[in-house]
């Protein structure tokens, strides 16, 4: 079975996106690191072919995520081209992933990535609500089903933080490969458009045969 490549569109990017692909680096990661990660229990369910189709999926996921800093990277070059370009023209690598970053957003990404995960795979809480009739009761339900929903989620976060729980994934993992990983590597892939964007090859540190950041 051979899978259809992802696409993207590309109107909205320069010809230069073409040229680059991470997706060695990011297949290098998933096998090396990520795979280690979140399959610490030793043991062999013999599911190779079901295995092999869940990795595929999970590693197109993971290619469509951090590729899509190539969209990022062109939108944050249309808001100030002249400094992206004038630190391009310096060499100044540092002073691109510096202007890209965003450590605000880097930080909500991580507490929703691990807060997903903590509740991963959990009873919703609604389902263990009454049932009403008239609308009024429907809207005291469904603001009675959010606050379980906030009290469930942080109840998550505590026992995975204290190692305790039946979690289906650990948090702290997932939330690992966001920070180490697939942050670190889609702004790599931004330094590398940026960089093309700009006219010229990126240093060597943030093209594809290199991470600037690896799972410790």
């Amino acid at each position: 079975m051979v899978l259809d490549p992802l696409s993207y569109p590309d109107d909205l990017l320069d010809p230069v996106a073409e040229e680059i692909n991470f997706n060695p680096i990011l297949l290098e990661k998933y096998i090396g690191t990520i795979v280690p990660l979140i399959a610490r229990k030793p043991g062999d369910d013999e599911q190779y072919g079901s295995t092999v189709m869940a990795d595929t999926a999970v590693l197109q996921a993971l290619s469509r995520r951090v590729h899509y800093g190539k969209f990022v990277a062109e939108s944050k070059y249309r808001s100030d081209p002249e400094e992206y370009q004038r630190l391009v023209d310096a060499d100044d690598a540092d002073g691109v992933m510096e202007l890209l970053t965003n450590a605000k957003v880097e930080k909500q990404v991580l507490r929703r990535a691990k807060l997903k995960a903590a509740t991963y795979g959990r009873e919703p809480m609604l389902s263990s609500l009454p049932e009403m009739e008239n609308g009024d009761e429907k809207t005291a339900l469904i603001a009675a089903a959010a606050a379980s929903a906030v009290v469930a989620a942080v109840d998550a976060l505590r026992e995975t933080e204290n190692g305790d729980g039946d979690a289906k994934v650990d948090a702290s993992v997932i939330e690992c490969v966001y920070r180490d990983i697939i942050i670190p590597l889609t702004k790599d892939i931004e330094v590398d458009y940026l960089f093309r964007r700009c006219g010229k090859i990126p240093p060597r540190q943030f093209r594809c045969d290199r991470m600037s950041v690896d799972c410790k």
